[in-house]
């Protein structure tokens, strides 16, 4: 049964608090939770009082609060038993002077009544009701990311270019190009629920449907085409090449290159070529001049590859503070090169730091590049206690407040595990944080306590409160990793590793390792089949292959496997939920899979590599 509303009995008080909480942090948990008691409410009284406040505020509230509430409204709709309702609000917006308004009213009513949305877009265009070229574009554009191959066969003939242009499937053929060019720059206005422009859509398709040199091929016509639709989309479309083929940042890079001087397409090519490892490091000597609307992608870009090049314009981001979790991506990188100075990005952070007090910058991001900067962020030190003390001072009644000081001090104490040592201030602070206080059932404040006092007595009376719930035995699974590579295991550490690891199809990965790595039992058999299982999924593939490799030719067994992984065309899963993101793991993990060759002795060096290992 759903949870009831807060509030007095027919208020529509969730609406607000939705609304608030987009307005923080549209994805966060208290956001989520938020959305999740709005929709609860209109599925449980389609016409009650927050149904109703819904559809009041998509016509008489501000353009971006409406755009919100309609895209609400839309995802409402999926589904619904009876989206009538939704289809009667959307109808006069179709009409709305606010063109984002009449795009997003569309969406809404492609999703509520695909039966009057597609006469209203196939009916005659000269009679009164006619819809204006803005809003019947959009409403093609939602219908066919919908599907239907014959309503796309239909509009491939349509009196609008822009139109025609989206039924299209790929870029062949001299009308479609000329329609490209027409009308290129029309596709996926704002208040678009998906704002693809074509290359995009040409390029999922690709990714089913064509084969790869043919996709290449299309980048290569478009980018020299003389018009800004046709070089944006040869950008758009080689972002979704890279994304599913391995070959595309090396085959591609050549074409993108010259665009990043383009006025109109720079900016996204330096995007696409910033957001691949091995793009960006093949470009790193164009990334690194300066360019219009390209700065800040390009900085990221360089210093994800580890160009020390980036990090004055890194700290300028970062003091900032209006950044996103990839700069975080982006000090791990330069953290990762010997020798580099993170003085000034930590300065940078706990400037940072001090404005996410006065609540202009959300820390969590700022927590995540001290974490990367490892025992660097000492400095950050007393800003960190200072304000792990004010999240955990008492409890106000709002319980959505509650949540998010529990998680920003979840993130806090990992950082503070992360610096070590130097951490050693917060220690009393994290000693009085209760069994179920913050950062406690991840893990992070025993882990914390164990790599800051580096004591094991603490290790082991930590272990043993460990039960056999999952997340105990992930923790365990640190803990021992910790107590061998500081001091050693005991004989009953190894004898609870052998317990632990029985079942090997269950056992935790890092159990497996330290038992390999720490107590000398050989990988071979379930126990290695089952760790080889994690290769490709679950996070654990750049830990798995590191493990492989130190194993060296006692991982011979695993060889197989890690080709045939090394030797994918199309990338491996992550389900990460950021496809840029999606695709680096995957070029680390194919880079990782090649060094894991190298080490157990598949390949010598010299072999066949990526262009970053090559050049």
């Amino acid at each position: 049964m759903s949870p009831r509303l807060p509030g007095p009995e027919g208020s529509a008080d969730c609406v607000e608090a939705w609304l608030e909480e987009a307005g923080q942090d549209p994805t966060g948990h208290a956001y989520g939770a938020a959305r999740s008691r709005v929709f609860d409410a209109v599925r449980r009284d389609g016409d009650g009082p927050v149904a109703r406040r819904l559809a009041s505020l998509a016509s008489g509230a501000r353009g971006d609060v409406r755009l919100r509430v309609l895209r609400l409204l839309t995802d409402l709709a999926f589904g619904a038993e009876d989206p009538t309702a939704a289809a009667r609000i959307a109808l006069p917006l179709l009409n709305d002077p606010d063109p984002p308004v009449r795009r997003a009213a569309a969406w809404l009513l492609a999703e509520a009544d695909r039966a009057a949305a597609e006469q209203l877009l196939t009916g005659p265009g000269d009679h009164p009701g006619a819809l204006d070229p803005v809003t019947r574009l959009a409403l093609a554009e939602a219908m066919l990311v919908q599907g239907g191959q014959g309503l796309a066969e239909r509009l491939r003939t349509d009196a609008d270019p822009a139109v025609r242009l989206r039924a299209t499937p790929a870029p062949e053929g001299d009308a479609v190009l000329e329609d490209l060019d027409a009308a290129g720059t029309r596709l996926g206005g704002p208040g678009s629920r998906v704002a693809w422009r074509i290359g995009t859509v040409w390029g999922q398709k690709a990714r089913s449907s064509a084969d790869e040199s043919d996709c290449y091929a299309w980048v290569a016509r478009l980018a020299v085409r003389p018009t800004e639709a046709a070089r944006l989309a040869a950008v758009d479309l080689a972002a979704e090449a890279m994304r599913h083929w391995r070959a595309a940042p090396a085959a591609l890079a050549p074409h993108l290159r010259p665009l990043l001087a383009d006025p109109w397409a720079g900016p996204a090519a330096a995007r696409v070529l910033g957001a691949s490892l091995e793009a960006a490091w093949l470009c790193r000597e164009e990334l690194a001049e300066p360019g219009h609307g390209r700065v800040g992608a390009a900085t990221v870009a360089l210093a994800r590859i580890g160009d020390v090049r980036a990090l004055p314009e890194l700290c300028r981001i970062v003091r900032a503070g209006a950044f996103r979790g990839e700069v975080a991506e982006a000090a791990r990188g330069l953290a990762g090169v010997p020798g580099t100075d993170l003085a000034p990005l930590v300065a940078a952070a706990v400037a940072a730091l001090d404005t996410s007090e006065s609540g202009s910058t959300h820390p969590a991001p700022v927590f995540a590049v001290l974490s990367a900067c490892g025992a660097a962020g000492a400095p950050a030190v007393p800003s960190l206690v200072r304000m792990l003390t004010e999240l955990t001072d008492g409890q106000s009644d709002d319980v959505p407040r509650n949540q998010r000081a529990a998680r920003l001090a979840g993130g806090l104490i990992a950082t503070l595990g992360a610096i070590g040592p130097a951490a050693a201030p917060a220690l009393p602070l994290l000693d009085s944080i209760p069994e179920n206080g913050p950062g406690t059932r991840a893990g992070h404040t025993a882990m914390a306590l164990i790599r800051i006092s580096g004591d094991r007595r603490r290790a082991e009376e930590t272990l043993g409160r460990l039960g056999d719930r999952p997340r105990d035995i992930a923790l365990a699974a640190r803990i021992l990793e910790w107590l061998a590579g500081n001091g050693g295991l005991e004989p009953h550490h190894v004898a609870r590793l052998r317990e632990r690891t029985a079942d090997a199809e269950r056992a935790h990965p890092r159990l497996l390792v330290t038992l390999w790595l720490h107590a000398g039992d050989e990988p071979t058999g379930p126990s290695l089949d089952a760790f080889l299982n994690h290769a490709v999924r679950d996070g654990f593939g750049l830990y798995v292959c590191q493990v492989l490799g130190a194993l060296g030719p006692a991982a011979a067994p695993a060889l197989p496997t890690l080709r045939a992984a090394a030797e994918q065309r199309v990338r491996i899963p992550m389900y990460i939920g950021d496809c840029d993101q999606e695709m680096r793991e995957d070029e680390r993990l194919a880079e990782a899979l090649r060094e894991a060759l190298r080490r157990i002795g598949e390949l010598r060096p010299g072999g066949p590599g990526s262009a970053r290992e090559t050049s």
